[in-house]
């Protein structure tokens, strides 16, 4: 096992010295580990002994990484963040100790080093500190923290610094996602995608929040803009802003000019969108950070893409085609068969016969077929059928008036049927229970006692 003092020294000199010097302190010795160390067989093993005292001699620089401390942050990002990720990956402790910090706190703390030192790329280094949490097995109240940020982001009157707001933001994203029954690795994949895609992200989170966060821009309409003309990466997931930003326009209290600035703007945003492919890559990630409103929005607000309305149109036109070529097969079918009995016909088969075969058909077909025998010149000349002709029209259009009022008592019996007053069963009754009352729909205060039939 390991010596506690060689393994502070070792930790000392490998991992708090050029921390320090890295932020700027040239104070502190620059040692070469191979000659002290590792030439002489003094490296020690990352046991349990070197976790811990590693854990107690990191946890100042721990609460810098994790509050977004400027004096942490300010010379070297990168070389700083590489050095604490690798000492949090051979501490065992980090995420029991990270369970118990205010993340909050942590975030707001990162906000104010953002807003002090600009910098595009700080909010990216938040997201590693969030994966180190994720990865370290942080175990928070993540429900309780989420219903906590949402009473602090979605009231635009409680935040309006756009940086802070940013970062509170990923934090809410953090937290639904590992509210998710996912396995760890989904939950990483996710945090990835939400990082890979924040810049659009953003502005879709000012539109569900209702109000703008991580740009400086105080209106919707050119944070709308900025979305519109943004980079091809943005082109996919418009719609997905688009659905937002629609749900709350009403919500902007838009002055007349203004509001028709918006109008106009929205137009050329469906003109956008519909040049481009929509994308469902954010649709499991966006309905987990909004569950209760991401896929409402994508039914009420999604317009439709000139494919998707290309491929509606042609299939209207495939169902008229197909439609048209049945309607001529019916067509043929009507013309062979009006043959083969006018050949019946002809041929001195008794007309009762052809009138047994008319029977077969449906009362508008057989009257069509009627119809059309009696079109025959030759037909007409033929005595037999000149004399059983008139018959057999009368029989016909008795049949065919017969059919429609069928349908028509048919059709008045289902109107009825849904105009009779409803009848509700008193809460608390079922069937099979004696006492039960029914209740007339519109005479709920009078109640009329069942009777029932029974074996007793």
């Amino acid at each position: 096992m390991n010596n506690i003092e060689n393994c502070k020294e070792y930790i000392q000199d490998s991992i708090i010295n050029p921390l320090e010097r890295l932020m700027g302190n040239d104070e502190v010795d620059d040692v070469n580990l191979w000659e002290k160390y590792g030439s002489k067989g003094l490296t020690p093993n990352k046991d349990s002994v070197y976790k811990s005292v590693l854990h107690t001699m990191m946890l100042p620089y721990y609460k810098m990484y994790l509050n977004g401390d400027t004096d942490l942050c300010k010379p070297n990002m990168e070389s700083v963040r590489l050095r604490i990720r690798h000492a949090i990956d051979d501490d065992d402790q980090f995420g029991f100790w990270a369970s118990e910090q205010d993340l909050i706190v942590s975030a707001e703390g990162w906000g104010d080093n953002m807003k002090r030192i600009p910098e595009t790329k700080r909010i990216f280094q938040y997201f590693y500190l969030l994966d180190a949490l994720l990865q370290t097995d942080c175990n928070q109240d993540w429900s309780g923290l989420s219903k906590e940020l949402k009473e602090m982001l979605f009231k635009a009157e409680v935040y309006s610094d756009y940086k802070t707001d940013e970062v509170l933001c990923v934090l809410h994203a953090f937290t639904m996602i590992m509210q998710q029954d996912w396995p760890k690795l989904k939950k990483s994949e996710n945090l990835e995608l939400l990082r890979r895609q924040w810049l659009f992200m953003k502005h879709y989170y000012s539109v569900m929040t209702r109000h703008i966060v991580g740009v400086k821009y105080t209106k919707f309409y050119d944070v709308t803009k900025t979305v519109m003309e943004a980079s091809q990466s943005f082109k996919p997931h418009l719609h997905i802003y688009y659905c937002g930003l629609m749900d709350c326009v009403d919500e902007l209290h838009l002055d007349r000019k203004h509001q028709r600035k918006m109008d106009n703007l929205i137009l050329q945003l469906q003109e956008e969108m519909n040049r481009c492919e929509p994308s469902e890559m954010l649709y499991e990630l966006c309905d987990t950070l909004f569950p209760e409103d991401f896929q409402r929005l994508l039914r009420e607000h999604r317009p439709k893409s000139y494919k998707e309305v290309e491929d509606e149109s042609h299939k209207k036109d495939e169902l008229i085609m197909r439609i048209q070529k049945q309607n001529q097969q019916l067509k043929n079918d009507l013309d062979a068969t009006k043959e083969v009995l006018e050949q019946m016909i002809l041929s001195s088969i008794p007309i009762k016969d052809v009138d047994a075969e008319l029977e077969q058909y449906p009362p508008a077909m057989s009257w069509e077929l009627l119809l059309k025998l009696n079109e025959s010149p030759i037909l007409n000349a033929f005595e037999a059928w000149h004399n059983a002709y008139p018959a057999l029209l009368k029989k016909y259009r008795g049949r065919l008036v017969e059919s429609m009022n069928q349908q028509k008592e048919l059709s008045e019996a289902i109107k009825e049927g849904v105009n009779r007053p409803t009848y509700n069963y008193e809460a608390g009754s079922t069937h099979d229970d004696k006492r039960s009352q029914l209740v007339f729909g519109e005479e709920k205060e009078k109640f009329v006692p069942l009777k029932r039939l029974s074996n007793e």
